[in-house]
């Protein structure tokens, strides 16, 4: 007997199924065949779901059915009870047949109510007719039961004529909803006798030609998962590595961060496998962006992250995080050495410019630096003190720094710390010291400078540099700032009616000079304490001027308008360009304690304040050494044609009281000229003077 080839006869003829399946699985693809699956299920389902509900509504017809022919008879019962105790009370009277009959009839009310209820919610407008039935039924029993006591003879035909047809009445609604209860059940449940029929002959049918599509749906998916996994295998890499640089991407740092974590957990301390994370956040990556466009930043990005891949040693894992931000996990690191020496590498790889379309683009870098402690298995916990480090790297300028808690403002107790400082400004807490500034060429001592101190319930006095940082990187510093400057100008103003002529100096942050509220404040300040706006002196740094220079200019000049002196303070340790200084509108410069302390021992940093001294003169600025401890320094800024000095040679900050007597007593000494006064010079402008 001869066979068709790949095609198997059953009783002469090819198997269907089998003709049906190879005809199929050539043009169906994955998605036809899932969706076929769900088709036959979901056909499936409907008869299923279709023949339950049916069952369900028959059963519901029936209960409802059952309960109508309940309270029917329950009403029934009850009416006729009713009737019962009427006709009891109409021949006897008395309080017992009157309860029995109240009984009945609330009963019947009862029974009428649930015959309702158990017909459908549509019946409220019938029931509500059924209880006005009854309730007229009640009225002529009552009437009855009148016309017995008065006139008994005519009671009987009352009782035919009124009393009856309502009982009849309400007894036909009782038939009645029992007859509509029947004949909706006879309905539903023919339905359903025809639903059931149905479902009896489409069933095998379906069942059918869903079983002949299964095996064609079950053999292309079977075809297809090895392309799915193969999607899936790519998929996971796509969300754990960078689009652009093909670098692990955050997830994926974190994932490997973790495993480093507890790999050196079980190798234990003393094997050389420190967990080190490097945070590189690229310098003036922006402006590259805003200048030139985004497609320059893609380069330099890719370059940036070949160059971390080039430098970084065996085993570690260089991820970008977003932007232009970029770690380096360095999981078997020998220690914070190690680990310092990893980020300058990387510094210095960075350093070089990027060609970019013949545009050569400076890409510089701040790294920060932290190593795990150990125990540690918070890769979180890393992130956010390498963050810190990075910040501090970009605030130093130094491209590379290791973490430190000291960094750390956000810890515990620094926050319980901010936190106290709010209630401190609203409460009065803060106090004022003051620090006179001497002229050196023998003029009174008519300045001095507000230095805050917190005079805390439970750790007693605190300096600044305890708390103003705080406060410098939250919006407190304003409120803390207009606090200081006004308990300064209400000093200020007790010195006035005293007879004391003192101008008063309070430092301002580089918050501040963005804030375009700060002159019209001072100015109110001014107002209120009768003060004259050249009794107050603003201090400022370089860095918090370079924060952003035109807004800082422009408040700085709505300042200057206001007569109030300003001074840039520690001059010479930022980075301010002498163009910047010409241009704001300042009147002093202060020169860094960095500079005047060790001026006496070295020639360099001496060299250094003369040509800042002579620098502010042909500026036409008055110039302030800070820092000035002993009288060779003192002697020195006084050759070098100085003008103030301020420091512990004359005298530490001291509170309002304790100046008074310094300005009573040695004040008068530190009035004496070390040598002759020198020759007035001309200046850009006359600066403001106490009246």
């Amino acid at each position: 007997m001869g066979t068709t080839t790949g095609v198997r006869r059953v009783g002469g003829r090819v198997a269907p199924v089998r003709v049906l399946s190879r005809l199929l699985s050539r043009r169906v693809t994955s998605r036809v065949a899932t969706a076929g699956l769900v088709l036959v299920l979901v056909v499936l389902t409907a008869f299923s779901v279709t023949a339950a509900v049916s069952n369900a509504r028959a059963t519901d017809k029936a209960q409802r059915s059952a309960a109508v022919a309940h309270w029917a008879e329950q009403a029934g019962r009850s009416l006729l009870a009713q009737e019962d105790a009427a006709d009891t009370l109409v021949a006897e009277g008395g309080a017992d047949a009157q309860a029995e009959y109240d009984e009945a009839a609330a009963a019947t009310r009862t029974a009428l109510q649930e015959l309702g209820r158990a017909a459908g919610a549509a019946q409220a407008e019938r029931v509500a007719g059924w209880l006005a039935l009854h309730a007229r039924y009640e009225v002529a029993v009552a009437g009855l039961l009148a016309v017995s006591t008065q006139a008994p003879a005519a009671a009987e035909e009352y009782e035919e004529d009124f009393v009856d047809p309502h009982y009849e009445a309400i007894e036909d609604v009782v038939q009645r909803a029992v007859e509509d209860q029947r004949t909706e059940a006879g309905a539903a449940l023919a339905d359903v006798a025809r639903s059931q029929r149905l479902l009896l002959l489409a069933t095998p049918a379906v069942f059918g030609a869903g079983l002949a599509l299964l095996g064609v749906f079950l053999g292309v998916l079977t075809r297809s998962r090895l392309q799915v996994s193969a999607q899936a295998a790519e998929n996971e890499h796509q969300a754990l590595h960078d689009a652009l640089t093909g670098l692990p991407n955050r997830t994926r740092l974190r994932q490997v961060g973790e495993r480093a974590l507890r790999a050196a957990a079980v190798d234990g301390p003393g094997r050389d496998r420190a967990v080190a994370l490097l945070l590189i956040d690229l310098d003036r990556f922006k402006e590259i962006n805003d200048t030139l466009g985004h497609a320059y930043g893609d380069v330099v990005l890719v370059a940036v992250a070949q160059r971390l891949s080039a430098v970084v040693p065996a085993g570690a894992t260089t991820a970008r995080l977003s932007g232009d931000e970029f770690a380096l996990l360095l999981p078997a690191c020998a220690g914070e050495d190690a680990a310092l020496e990893t980020a300058q590498r990387v510094h210095a790889a960075l350093q070089r410019p990027v060609q970019v379309e013949g545009v050569l683009l400076s890409v510089e870098a701040s790294v920060g630096v932290v190593v795990a402690s150990p125990g540690q298995d918070d890769v979180g916990k890393l992130l956010q003190h390498a963050d810190i480090a990075m910040y501090a790297a970009k605030e130093r300028g130094s491209g590379v720094c290791l973490y430190g808690p000291e960094f750390d403002v956000h810890n515990a107790e620094r926050l319980n710390l901010l936190g106290e400082l709010r209630r401190a400004v609203e409460e009065g807490e803060l106090v004022l010291h003051y620090q006179p500034k001497v002229s050196l060429s023998g003029e009174p001592v008519d300045a001095v400078e507000a230095l805050v101190r917190w005079q805390h319930p439970q750790r007693g006095l605190l300096a600044p540099d305890v708390f103003i940082p705080l406060a410098e990187r939250t919006a407190l510093v304003h409120p803390l700032t207009r606090h200081v400057v006004d308990a300064a100008l209400q000093q200020c103003a007790r010195w006035r009616a005293a007879g004391r002529v003192v101008r008063v100096a309070v430092n301002v942050s580089a918050r501040n000079l963005c804030d375009d509220s700060l002159a019209p404040d001072v100015a109110a300040m001014l107002r209120r304490w009768g003060v004259p706006a050249s009794c107050l002196e603003l201090e400022m740094t370089e860095s918090a001027i370079l924060a952003d220079p035109a807004r800082a200019r422009s408040v700085l000049q709505d300042l200057a308008d206001l007569g109030v002196t300003l001074a840039i303070d520690d001059f010479g340790a930022g980075y301010t360009s002498l163009g910047l200084v010409k241009d704001l509108p300042v009147h002093t410069l202060k020169i860094d304690r960095s500079f005047v302390s060790a001026m006496g021992a070295d020639g360099a940093d001496a060299f250094i304040v003369r040509s800042l001294v002579d620098l502010g003169h042909h500026l036409g600025l008055s110039i302030v050494a800070e820092g000035v401890e002993d009288r060779c320094t003192a002697d020195l800024l006084v050759a070098l044609g100085c003008d103030v000095a301020q420091g512990y040679l004359y005298s530490r900050p001291l509170p309002a009281a304790q100046l008074e007597a310094w300005l009573d007593t040695a004040g008068l000494d530190a009035q004496r000229p070390l040598v002759p006064a020198t020759p007035s010079r001309p200046r850009r402008e006359s600066l403001p003077s106490a009246p």
